[in-house]
């Protein structure tokens, strides 16, 4: 075994050895000295000690009575023309201006690509040297899609020669990168169309950013994303997502190859956010939201990228009544919010604030006679509705409060015992889910009778009818829609 691993090492120290003695490339007009490997009917191919085969044109190394002037294993001195299809090109009857001429004219005649050193900026471009002459290619050729950042000065490339000839300055050589990137994408053009199709998940590179969306080419088309499908969020810019030369997901959303456009969604290759939104957030979960956007009915808050809920406004009060819900929240405010619906026919969430005082809330068991803290959470004209709990409301009719009859008392009540404010008072029945509730003051006196609360408690709940069911333990969501 250890006779195998010496050898192994000898035989690679030897090829390395070999290889390192190759010749990479040759200067344009270079004389080369080669032994012929083989003949066929349009080259002379040679070992020319380089990595890459060298090729000479059969015309070069006929005689003029048509017998070839070299056989297999001969040993002739050719001139290097350039670069062919990955093989070095040579010439074996001219001199190296001549040689490096009819290269130039045989690859514009056919249009074949030749390689190309980019050497400097220039007034309107680039420099290129091919087969060892000055060429010019426009910034407008040097790629598919024009790039700021992209460098290209010391890159070599394959080019395509579009003007050639001689005029009143010299020598005239116009050379195209983008002509040769073209023919190649419009190869790839054909193949995506059988391999594309609406839905499908892809790959592509960002090439450009634009007012209305990204560029993304998908190797051989571009396609566009439309700002909308940037980001599941709301006001995403795209350059806060991506940048030029990004390799994204994208989904396709539309093909139109008749007219060129293809719509891509890169939120759409992330998933629904909904479906997340609802594994994370069943009706009664609370959470931190911000508020993304602010309407005449109420304020929008952000559950997850993508997924929004509505506050409605009856709802961000505390009990009063709003003109605007920016009375009470801003956009970009943080709030810790209740999920109090959830529509999953509509993909909609309704949503709450939670207020930490009602959290903290411990009425204990709210029996007859238990003096308890509570916040008033709604007034009508014949009481408070005061929240005792998380999910108990009870109602102080106007009756146990020392607020005088006449006027205007659904305003007598709210000078009296604002919205929101804490108050203390006393439990004087409870029938089922319904809560009746007295002051302290009352209760020690032996309150006023409030002959008059059932009557109106139901004339209220009867006009509400819509809105309401159950007793008040279960009000507390309707009280805080009703406007005062």
């Amino acid at each position: 075994m250890s006779d195998k691993k010496v050898s192994m090492a000898d035989f690679e120290s030897l090829l390395d050895a070999q290889l390192s003695n190759y010749r990479k490339g040759f200067d344009p007009g270079e004389r080369v000295r080669g032994t012929v490997s083989n003949i066929n009917t349009q080259y002379v191919t040679l070992d020319v000690n380089a990595k890459r085969e060298g090729l000479v044109p059969l015309a070069d190394m006929t005689q003029e009575g048509g017998t070839l002037r070299c056989a297999i294993g001969d040993t002739v001195e050719v001139i290097f023309a350039g670069m062919q299809n990955g093989a070095f090109l040579f010439s074996g009857s001219m001199d190296a201006k001549q040689v490096v001429d009819r290269s130039l004219a045989d690859a514009y005649q056919r249009q074949m690509p030749i390689e190309g050193r980019v050497e400097k900026e220039i007034n309107g471009g680039y420099e290129v040297t091919v087969a060892g002459k000055r060429a010019f290619c426009p910034f407008s050729q040097i790629n598919l899609f024009r790039q700021d950042d992209a460098e290209y000065i010391g890159h070599t490339f394959n080019f395509l020669i579009t003007e050639y000839g001689d005029d009143e300055r010299g020598s005239n050589v116009i050379v195209s990168r983008r002509a040769l990137l073209e023919k190649e994408r419009e190869a790839q053009r054909e193949e995506l169309k059988e391999d594309l199709y609406v839905g499908m998940i892809v790959t592509g590179t960002v090439t450009r950013i634009v007012d209305f969306g990204v560029f993304v080419e998908l190797g051989g088309a571009e396609g566009l994303i439309p700002l909308k499908e940037i980001a599941w969020g709301r006001d995403v810019k795209p350059e806060d997502v991506v940048k030029v030369g990004d390799k994204v997901d994208v989904q396709i959303k539309e093909l139109d190859w008749e007219r060129n456009r293809i719509s891509l969604s890169l939120r759409g290759a992330q998933g629904d956010p909904w479906d997340d939104a609802m594994a994370r957030f069943p009706q009664g979960a609370t959470f931190i939201g911000t508020i993304t956007k602010i309407e005449r009915f109420g304020a929008f808050a952000q559950l997850v990228p993508g997924v929004e809920g509505l506050i409605p406004i009856s709802k961000l009060g505390g009990g009063r009544r709003l003109m605007s819900a920016r009375e009470v929240v801003t956009e970009g405010q943080e709030l810790l919010l209740q999920v109090d619906s959830v529509d999953l026919e509509r993909r909609r969430f309704s949503l709450r604030p939670v207020d930490e005082r009602v959290k903290a809330l411990q009425p204990g068991e709210l029996s007859e006679g238990a003096k308890v803290e509570g916040i008033v959470e709604s007034i009508q004209p014949f009481g408070i509705f005061v929240r005792l709990s998380e999910e108990k409301t009870g109602l102080l009719h106007i009756s146990e409060t020392d607020i005088p009859k006449g006027g205007n008392p659904a305003a007598k009540l709210e000078r009296n015992f604002p919205p929101s404010s804490k108050i203390e008072v006393v439990v004087k029945s409870v029938e089922g889910d319904r809560i009746s509730l007295t002051l302290p003051s009352k209760w020690e006196t032996g309150g006023s009778g409030g002959e008059t609360e059932e009557d109106e408690v139901a004339a209220w709940r009867s006009a509400n009818k819509n809105k309401v069911s159950g007793g008040f333990g279960s009000l507390g969501d309707a009280f805080a829609d009703l406007k005062l």
